[in-house]
This record gives structure tokens, C-alpha cells and sequence, in this order.
């Protein structure tokens, strides 16, 4: 019996990634909007707690509940109650995507790393394909943009590297060819970033570095830039912005505006949000309605200029400003104590140093992205907690 439940679980491990990276589609609820994957989850946990029962580590379970405790007093005081529950739901389900995934990888051990790299692979070919068919215009796979393809992808960039630089090309070739095709069918800046971020880390924690690599490194990136600005406006602007700012260090701001666009302005609300309530926040998930009532568009000005696209009704774009000015002081300690317990898990298998590596390039691009509620980002944490618990158990 239990022989037949471990065949399954690479499926049912699959079907649970696929879930994950479903964001596209919102079921209305009364007041508001829940995702169809929260609703699949629900499903899903049925599922699976129908065939490996509903027993977790009780670390894991704790850490859990410590977070829902911190969110606790958002929900009471929030700005927007009905607003907050769904949030408050949608967190209850995040962690249980992170708790399912850190049972399952535990039991799949390092045929884990063999089903991330099959479904990335996966998700790339269909994103090919609904780009070819006209369905999407740049891919991204069943997300809502690139830029999200982007980082659920960041654990695929670092394993395909790990092998580069630990295995071997040989073994390495295939995936990168897959990654330049996304990166080619996204045509997603974002994506760009964050695989040579990865790729340097992986690089400079190789033990392989040399100067002829860096310098390399150094001019292979500059000609990406300047391809990249030849097809893109945008970079183009940049690399000008850029090369005023070194003759006239004045125009700094417009520098900032042109990367960030309205990303740092959107940061400024949650601070000033945070200000205003710092112990429990405003209510997770409410900081769109409470900026929009409170404040004004022009009082975030940087320096008398705005992004074009920039209004009080956008989420902050840094996770952890979200969490403070929806949660307060209170909901950013119990995130905290999530990712910490995340990031100090260890492993003597290899390929966990990627996973660890992904992680934190995660958590890199999520201080210029919003929502802390990624399905797929909390299935990297109950990944690299379940790969570790496996190691553990084996010492």
C-alpha cells in the first residue's frame, strides 16, 4: 500500500507545482476575488492528506502557526475586514502549499531536483507555445506577467548553474538553452536580472574564479545591455539616464524614476501606511482601498517628478514594506520568523546549496516586487525545508 502511495507522489508533486504557478484566474467571493489555485489547493489538500495523512513536523507547524497568530490582529483591525479575510485566507493556504511541499519533498528526497527540472522544462515548452498560438504576447506561462514567470523561475536558473559549475556543461546545456528561449519568448528584463544574478552567485561561490572569467563576465553583460537597448525603449533610456547622471550627478532622479518607474513611489505609500499604524498594520491586503481614501497623488513626488503610469491605488512593490504597513511590526516579525527558519536550514546533498541560493535571489527580487502571497514562492520554502529535513533524518 504504501509502494503504490510513493509512485503517486511525483505526480500528485507535479500536479502541486502546476497549481502553484496558476494565477490568472479569480473566482468572485461576495466583496471580493479569491485565486483559483487557493480553491485547487483547498481540493488538493484533501487529496493529499486523504493518502499521507495529516501529520506534520511540528517545527514546521509551528512557525506556521506563528504567522497566522502576527496576521491575527490585521484581520481585527483592519481598515477593510472583508478585504482582510480573503488575505488571511489566502495566507492560511500559502502555508499550507509550504507545509504539503516540505512533506512531499521529504519523501521524494532528491528526485525532487529531477521534477523541478521536468516541470520548469515544461512550463517553458507551453509558454513557447501560447506565445506562438497568439494567446499571450510575451510568455509567462499561467502567471499573471513575466515579471512573476521571472521568479518562479529563479530555483530553475540555480539549478541549471549548480551543474554548470559543479557537474558540468554537458549536463548543464539543455537547461540553459531553455532558460535563453524564455528569456527570448518573455522578453522580460526582470528575467534577464534575475538569472545573472544567479548565475554570479553561483559563479563567485564556485571556487572557479579567475580574472579572464570576470572580465568575460564584465563585457558579456555590457553587450547584452546595449542589445537589449537596441529593441527596448526603455533600456535605451536608461543607458542615456545613465550616462548624464555620470557627467551631471544632479539628475540622479530621473534615473531612479526611469528603472524603478513607479516602484519607489508605491514603496513611499507603505511607509508612510506603516507610520500611521505601526504595531498592527492596516489590514493585510487592504493597502490599496486605505491609500487610495488617505492619501494624495502628489504628496509622492520625487523631487517635483512622477512616473506616468504612478496612482495611490498600487500595492507596494517591496514585500516587506507590504507586510509592515498591512501587518505592522507584529505581522513582520512572524514573517520574519518564517524566512529565517528557512534560510538557516542546511544539507550535506550538493544541489541544496542551489535551492538555498534560489531562495535567496527570491527574496532579492521580492524587495522590488509586491505580494507575499506566491504560491510558488512559499513551495520553494517548504522545498528546501523538506530536502533538509530528509538529510537530517538520514545523519
Amino acid at each position: 500500500m504504501m509502494q503504490n502511495k510513493i509512485n503517486h507522489l511525483p505526480l500528485l508533486f507535479l500536479m502541486g507545482l502546476l497549481l502553484a504557478c496558476s494565477d490568472l484566474a479569480n473566482v468572485g467571493m461576495g466583496a471580493f476575488k479569491i485565486k483559483l489555485a487557493y480553491i485547487g489547493f483547498f481540493a488538493y489538500f484533501i487529496i493529499f492528506t486523504h493518502g499521507y495523512g495529516f501529520k506534520f513536523n511540528w517545527k514546521n507547524a509551528c512557525i506556521s502557526i506563528a504567522l497566522m497568530a502576527s496576521f491575527l490582529p490585521s484581520l481585527i483591525f483592519s481598515y477593510n475586514v472583508k478585504t482582510s479575510m480573503a488575505f488571511f485566507i489566502g495566507t492560511m493556504m500559502c502555508i499550507v502549499v509550504m507545509l504539503i511541499f516540505a512533506k512531499m519533498t521529504a519523501k521524494l528526497g532528491l528526485q525532487t531536483i529531477s521534477l523541478l527540472v521536468i516541470f520548469y522544462r515544461f512550463s517553458i515548452v507551453l509558454s513557447i507555445l501560447l506565445v506562438l498560438m497568439g494567446i499571450q504576447e510575451r510568455a509567462h506561462f499561467l502567471l499573471y506577467e513575466p515579471s512573476y514567470y521571472a521568479i518562479a523561475l529563479i530555483p530553475y536558473y540555480c539549478i541549471a548553474f549548480y551543474r554548470l559549475f559543479h557537474i558540468g556543461w554537458k549536463l548543464a546545456i539543455l537547461d540553459i538553452t531553455f532558460i535563453l528561449a524564455a528569456i527570448f519568448f518573455s522578453q522580460s528584463i526582470s528575467m534577464v536580472l534575475w538569472c545573472f544574478l544567479s548565475f554570479l552567485t553561483l559563479y563567485f561561490t564556485s571556487g572557479k574564479v579567475n580574472f579572464l572569467h570576470v572580465l568575460g563576465i564584465f563585457l558579456l553583460f555590457l553587450v547584452a545591455i546595449l542589445v537589449i537597448a537596441s529593441f527596448d525603449k526603455r533600456t535605451a533610456a536608461i543607458v542615456m539616464s545613465v550616462v548624464e547622471v555620470v557627467n551631471d550627478p544632479s539628475k540622479y532622479i530621473n534615473l531612479f524614476v526611469l528603472i524603478g518607474g513607479n516602484r519607489l513611489q508605491r514603496v513611499f505609500i507603505a511607509y508612510d501606511a506603516f507610520l500611521m499604524h505601526p504595531i498592527f498594520g492596516i489590514g493585510i491586503g487592504a493597502l490599496k482601498e486605505y491609500s487610495t481614501m488617505n492619501f494624495k497623488l502628489d504628496s509622492f513626488d520625487l523631487d517635483g517628478m512622477s512616473a506616468s503610469d504612478f496612482s495611490t491605488e498600487m500595492n507596494a512593490t517591496n514585500v516587506f514594506m507590504e507586510v509592515m504597513a498591512e501587518a505592522g511590526i507584529v505581522g513582520l516579525i512572524g514573517f520574519l520568523i518564517v524566512l529565517v527558519f528557512v534560510a538557516r536550514k542546511k544539507s550535506s546533498i550538493g544541489i541544496f546549496f542551489a535551492l538555498k541560493i534560489s531562495f535567496f535571489v527570491t527574496m532579492i527580487s521580492l524587495l522590488i516586487e509586491s505580494s507575499y502571497l506566491r504560491p510558488y514562492v512559499w513551495a520553494l520554502y517548504g522545498i528546501i525545508i523538506g530536502l533538509s529535513s530528509k538529510t537530517e533524518e538520514k545523519n
